[in-house]
């Protein structure tokens, strides 16, 4: 016996319905995988961000305290010359060339002038530094 038609539209409409339910319920993982895949990207990014940003403080402070490295060897240079050791003596002493000696020194010359307009420089014992004036060359007279 042939199956009536109502039951063959009841069945197509099941079928359909299934196929259906099968489609959206695939629709439905793929946008939850897809939320996650975007979640997943903003956090990843925010990571790159907070990571460029630690780089970033962490060289700004690496080139302060190498600033002020050169600083303190700047001042060990003009202390050397300060006791009268030539600038080939020093460069020869600090394993240097002279033109790196000439550097250092002259960067300390233009940080103790920066200082002295700040107020002073003060020495690595916390004291002010005395300056002893060049003492006067003896006057010349033809006789």
């Amino acid at each position: 016996m042939a199956q009536r038609k109502s039951a063959t539209k009841t069945e197509a409409r099941e079928r359909a319905r299934r196929a259906a339910a099968e489609s959206m319920a695939r629709e439905q993982r793929l946008l939850e995988l897809g939320e996650e895949f975007f979640v997943a990207q903003g956090e990843s990014e925010q990571i790159m961000e907070a990571a460029e940003q630690r780089i970033a403080e962490l060289r700004a402070k690496a080139e302060h305290e190498a600033a002020r490295a050169k600083e303190d060897q700047g001042r060990v240079v003009a202390g050397m010359r300060g006791e009268r050791v030539t600038v080939p003596e020093i460069a020869q002493r600090l394993e240097l060339s002279v033109a790196e000696v000439r550097g250092l020194l002259k960067n300390s010359a233009a940080a103790t002038y920066e200082d002295d307009a700040d107020g002073g420089s003060i020495s690595a014992n916390g004291e002010q530094p005395t300056v002893e004036a060049p003492e006067p060359e003896p006057a010349h007279v033809d006789a």
